[in-house]
């Protein structure tokens, strides 16, 4: 930050207010927008001492706000073995075993990404598979979803699982003829994943490295949706007033693994959102309610398509849900849950009603986590009651595909972004990276188009212009954490937090917008990615 005067000319400034009005030029000091408009309008703050930036067309705009994304997880996966990409569970193999040979016996081998719905085989790697890679390591090869993996033989000895253990509430330990494949599906993944987890070392290098990859993509501030256990939080702030993560963080107060725990510490604590400062501050109480919408884990009103005697893994029950939220709700909490299957909103949605009811607060901004699946009924209820939801376009792209085989006509109005701006419901984007990558280009493209990765489009009538896709994933994302009036919009008085890409972005064909680049980023003024 700096008192210097710098002053952008000559570009398309997007300021992403409420009428989207577009500038010219802008000025900033202090870390803060001093002046926006005309060249004209922007010359009373120029003085001799003026840094004079010429955009030469290209765009201006806020940096972009990730309304959901897990820092830490996409930081591990890069610490860890991609699998993101292969064609088979041989070639999985293989590149786990090339890890484990550089990895001292007794550590842990980590893959993520795979999807057994790419697989050759159609699907998931099973312990025999992983004991291939080794049986003097435990493996553990996540899923795409971040809600399912496989281990491997080692990996179950160690957390002392065998046929007899049962099923953790909330998942599922997949058997074979009574015998353990080393599937995990949601809490049983989640624990295991806990036993795996990296040393506190590597968790703060993974911590930089998901910082440096989110401001070179034009995410100035992220919520943070969660890591595991209490530590977590101490890492995300440690890591902000460290300068090691650049961004500004809003983090949500819960838990991958035991969210209701974790929340529960958290009102015993005495501490409630809003806590923090300008860079890191607490964001909602966050608890799990259902499982992936890819998995699929989903909890649905009506069974999948593809599996008609299965409609998805709940975490909680109603009064389970309403007992826990009530006590936050009335400790003057914001409140949200991950729910993406439509009979996890409708619990949702019941709870925030039932706390409203019994104990009326204004402007409280309870969320809803994904909102995968909304009919109208649910979405007329959340409109009334005032809710955010924050869903996840780019998982219509890279998902669509098999969402039509597990979800069939339903799949048409999933993560319905037309219908919660007719609605003039505050939804807000988030990429729930690394899920789906963290880039926000491939978030407004699909969310302008609805075009799967096959090029089918999916939902033609919930596309949105591009101007609101900005929108959503700008001002709307600091609405969600109360932070509108000083992020979001370029406007003076607010924070100078901003980016300059490669090009014009209105007037970008739509199928071309994943490749935008962005050539700079600032938070408070300062420049934190220069390309």
């Amino acid at each position: 930050m700096t008192d210097r005067t710098t002053a952008f000319v000559n570009g398309q400034i997007l300021t992403a207010d409420a009428d989207f009005h577009q500038a010219e030029a802008l000025a900033i000091r202090g870390g803060k927008i001093v002046a926006v408009g005309s060249q004209t309008d922007v010359e009373p703050v120029i003085d001799p001492d003026t840094k004079i930036i010429n955009l030469h067309g290209a765009t201006l705009m806020p940096g972009f706000v990730d309304a959901h994304a897990h820092l830490e997880l996409y930081g591990t996966n890069r610490l860890g073995v991609d699998c993101k990409a292969v064609a088979s569970i041989g070639e999985m193999v293989e590149k786990l075993r090339a890890r484990a040979r550089q990895t001292p016996k007794g550590e842990w081998i980590r893959g993520w990404g795979y999807n057994q719905k790419s697989l050759a085989e159609g699907r998931h790697p099973t312990r025999e598979d992983l004991d291939q890679v080794s049986t003097e390591h435990p493996v553990i090869v996540t899923r795409t979803c971040g809600h399912i993996s496989a281990v491997n033989s080692r990996a179950l000895e160690k957390a002392g699982l065998n046929e007899c253990a049962p099923d953790p509430p909330g998942g599922k330990r997949v058997r074979r003829e009574g015998k353990l494949t080393g599937v995990l599906l949601e809490a049983a993944h989640m624990e295991m994943f806990l036993r795996a987890q990296y040393p506190e070392r590597e968790l703060r290098q993974a911590l930089l490295l998901a910082s440096q990859d989110f401001l070179k993509q034009g995410i100035t501030s992220v919520h943070d949706a969660g890591g595991y256990g209490n530590d977590h939080f101490r890492r995300l702030q440690q890591g902000v007033a460290a300068g090691e993560i650049g961004l500004r963080v809003t983090s949500l107060v819960g838990s991958l693994h035991d969210s209701p725990g974790v929340v529960r510490r958290a009102l015993e604590a005495g501490v409630v959102t809003g806590l923090g400062n300008d860079r890191f501050q607490l964001g909602p109480a966050k608890v799990f309610i259902d499982g992936s919408s890819s998995g699929p884990t989903a909890s649905t009103r009506q069974p999948y398509t593809s599996a008609p005697e299965d409609s998805g893994i709940l975490y909680l029950q109603q009064e389970e849900l309403d007992e826990l939220m009530g006590a936050a709700h009335r400790k003057g909490w914001q409140l949200t849950a991950h729910a993406i299957g439509d009979r996890a909103v409708d619990m949702m949605v019941t709870c925030i009603e039932k706390q409203l009811r019994e104990h009326p607060r204004t402007d409280h901004r309870h969320r809803i986590e994904h909102a995968g699946m909304v009919p109208p009924d649910l979405m007329a209820r959340i409109r009334r009651a005032g809710i955010v939801p924050i869903p996840n376009p780019a998982f219509v792209h890279e998902f669509g595909d098999g969402y039509v085989t597990d979800y069939g006509e339903r799949v048409h109005g999933m993560f319905p972004m037309r219908s919660y701006m007719e609605k003039g419901i505050p939804a807000a984007i988030g990429s729930d990276s690394p899920i789906t990558t963290p880039d926000p280009f491939v978030g407004l493209f699909a969310a302008v188009t609805r075009q799967s990765r096959s090029g089918q489009v999916i939902g033609a009538g919930q596309t949105i212009p591009l101007t609101e896709a900005i929108r959503r994933y700008t001002w709307y994302g600091a609405y969600a954490s109360f932070d509108e009036g000083k992020l979001g919009s370029l406007e003076p008085g607010k924070r100078a937090d901003l980016i300059v890409l490669d090009r014009p972005l209105l007037g970008t064909p739509p199928e071309r917008l994943p490749e935008t680049r962005v050539d700079l980023t600032m938070v408070d003024g300062t420049i934190r990615y220069e390309r």
